[in-house]
């Protein structure tokens, strides 16, 4: 029997129960976290309000609540545990590798913090199911490995390790490997939704540093066919 790989490993720690009690999407710390970068995109690509949007790797919602308000939103993930608590109608299991919906099914095709879960050779096809079935457009966001509390969460935690590839020129640079055309990428933001201490002490703070960053904590590449 071959040994599990990198994905198998990470499928079975998002499998765990665990999981399925995460913040609500509605949260305020989840808000400031997910709408301004919502904002950005909405800044830099055409989207009328008719679009179709789907949320690859989408978890238990945390963007795909607030896509929903304003388009209609598709949501896949591998983990059944984790996408049972995502709150939008329309939603299934579905390895992102191989995505299973016709081509450019979608104007949007959005991924937050999935690929550095991904084996290293295996997420070139995942933005490429990504460009086969939008469109349009493509957005991914990932952990800075140049941010130091994502660098040392990469080196602390094993099923986070695979962050530590993403810097923003990695990022872009699997955009493009993809057959995508770069429109914007960036550092953004200081919030860490799933680990805030002291929320309602800090969060007026940290969400005023939901913008772009030298060193933030995320990058976002948005991307076009």
């Amino acid at each position: 029997m071959p040994s599990p790989t990198f994905t198998d490993r990470q499928k079975k720690y998002w499998d765990k129960k665990k999981h399925s009690k995460r913040k609500s999407p509605d949260s305020p710390v989840i808000r400031s976290y997910v709408q301004p970068k919502i904002d950005l995109i909405i800044n830099k690509i055409d989207l009328p309000d008719d679009s179709k949007v789907l949320d690859v790797g989408a978890g238990n919602g945390y963007f795909s609540y607030w896509f929903d308000k304003r388009w209609d939103t598709t949501a896949i993930d591998y983990s059944e545990v984790i996408l049972e608590n995502n709150p939008v109608e329309k939603k299934m299991v579905m390895d992102a590798r191989n995505s299973e919906f016709p081509d450019n099914s979608f104007d949007l095709v959005f991924c937050h913090a999935v690929l550095h879960h991904i084996d290293k050779p295996d997420r070139i096809k995942v933005i490429n199911e990504m460009r086969r079935v939008s469109k349009k457009y493509v957005v991914m966001i990932e952990p800075n490995c140049f941010n130091p509390l994502m660098y040392a969460f990469g080196l602390l935690k094993k099923e986070e390790r695979g962050l530590l590839d993403f810097s923003i020129s990695y990022s872009a640079q699997l955009i493009h490997d993809g057959g995508l055309r770069v429109i914007e990428s960036a550092s953004w933001g200081a919030l860490t939704p799933n680990r805030m201490p002291l929320t309602r002490l800090l969060l007026p703070i940290f969400a005023k540093f939901e913008r772009k960053l030298l060193f933030g904590v995320n990058n976002i590449v948005i991307a076009e066919k």
